[in-house]
């Protein structure tokens, strides 16, 4: 098990999760009564703080107007340079020394940083999120946090954790299914899901003793986000001057993923076609960043954020296809085939997080759902894997459940 990550730089990061702690209550955010109760996601147990996260962002990103708006984080949440995987390290030896450079500001949340204020203000710098994208990642985190036996001073499986993470990708790529007929949505999607694998879960990840199912994941992730871009070209959203305003930074950060996880890519996929087979054009799934960087040469968008942007695009290959824009449409609006690649995925890897939870009703979604959210399981099934034998829930934390209340951990 890989070490605990730091908790993100923004207000709306929890803090890092103590190991035996105590879950705590939030609210559900329905104090926006004005909007209709959206309907809840058959994948979900009938009791489940995944439910209830979920069920939280529907409500609370109920204006379209609100959460498709740009808002700013001051820094990303991961590291983004040689030395910033030391400087936690060196912090308090930092403030006793004296530097000729200035100091990085700390991200305090908003209080004197630039996180939450609107991007219009700062328009130049990269790290603009979508509030709906933003939202959903802080989001996945407390999901990632729920199936996390240590949490709750619980011992189940040796790879649970791991293939927890593995659960909450999979629950992103059903989210961008779902968000078919909303564009914008499945941008907050691509922002949510870019973002945790460049933040150290994608590493968590790959600690699940299947390797194979690894990969097809990651390969997964490369057929999703570039079908996300064949469909902004094909809705005019792809330019350097689009209404979506960190287009050169999620672009990038995809790019950087695919070089930190190229050693999972262990097979060389045959090519597949883009589109129509007439049109000619085929890729590889393992090499979508030279398809993320075409699209950015194509439409002159600049790419931005990592630190490492000019290598990334220095490793790209300079000659790869993309789709035929006017036969990207219609039946044929998957040129990258997410759909299909979806769909064998989803057979091949059917309930994998149910059979290793031994609990095979946890859910009704082949991929996905909450079979490893602890929350989920019933107090017997909690009691049997504690260190002490005792639910780590109490009667509070139960009736919160049952309210819809999302559980955080502190």
């Amino acid at each position: 098990m890989p070490p605990k990550r730091a908790a993100p730089s923004s207000a709306a990061a929890s803090k890092p999760p103590a190991k035996k702690s105590r879950p705590s209550t939030e609210g559900t955010g329905t104090e926006n009564a004005a909007a209709p109760e959206p309907t809840r996601d058959p994948r979900w147990a009938p009791l489940s703080g995944s439910a209830n996260a979920d069920m939280n962002y529907k409500i609370t990103m109920s204006n379209p107007v609100e959460a498709y708006s740009f808002t700013l984080l001051c820094q990303p949440p991961f590291p983004n340079s040689d030395e910033d995987d030391e400087d936690d390290e060196e912090d308090e030896e930092d403030e006793e020394e004296e530097d000729e450079a200035p100091k990085k500001q700390r991200c305090d949340g908003g209080k004197t940083c630039i996180c939450s204020k609107p991007a219009s203000e700062y328009p130049d710098h990269p790290w603009k999120l979508s509030v709906a994208g933003k939202t959903k990642y802080f989001i996945q985190h407390t999901q990632c946090d729920l199936r996390d036996p240590d949490n709750f001073g619980m011992y189940t499986f040796n790879d649970h954790m791991a293939y927890g993470v593995l659960e909450v990708i999979q629950n992103l790529f059903l989210d961008y299914q779902n968000a078919s007929d909303n564009v914008k949505e499945q941008w907050a999607v691509c922002e949510a899901l870019g973002l945790l694998l460049a933040c150290g879960r994608g590493m968590e990840m790959s600690m699940i003793d299947d390797g194979e199912l690894f990969e097809k994941t990651l390969l997964l992730v490369g057929h999703l986000f570039l079908s996300m871009l064949a469909r902004l070209e094909r809705e005019n959203l792809l330019s350097k001057d689009s209404e979506i305003l960190n287009l050169g930074t999620i672009m990038a950060i995809y790019m950087m993923i695919a070089a930190q996880t190229d050693g999972g890519f262990q097979a060389n996929p045959p090519k597949e076609s883009i589109g129509p087979k007439k049109d000619g054009k085929n890729w590889r799934p393992t090499e979508f960043p030279s398809h993320i960087l075409a699209y950015a040469r194509k439409y002159d968008i600049e790419l931005v954020g990592p630190h490492n942007i000019e290598e990334l695009v220095s490793e790209a290959k300079e000659d790869a296809d993309l789709p035929v824009p006017e036969s990207n449409t219609g039946a044929k609006a998957d040129p990258f085939g997410f759909e299909k690649a979806l769909k064998a995925y989803s057979l091949r890897y059917r309930g994998v997080t149910q059979f290793l939870s031994k609990r095979k009703k946890a859910g009704k979604t082949p991929i996905g759902g909450d079979a490893l959210d602890i929350t989920s399981w019933t107090s017997a099934e909690r009691k049997a894997s504690a260190y002490d034998g005792k639910d780590p829930f109490g009667a509070k934390e139960i009736a919160a459940l049952k309210k819809g209340d999302v559980l955080g951990m502190r």
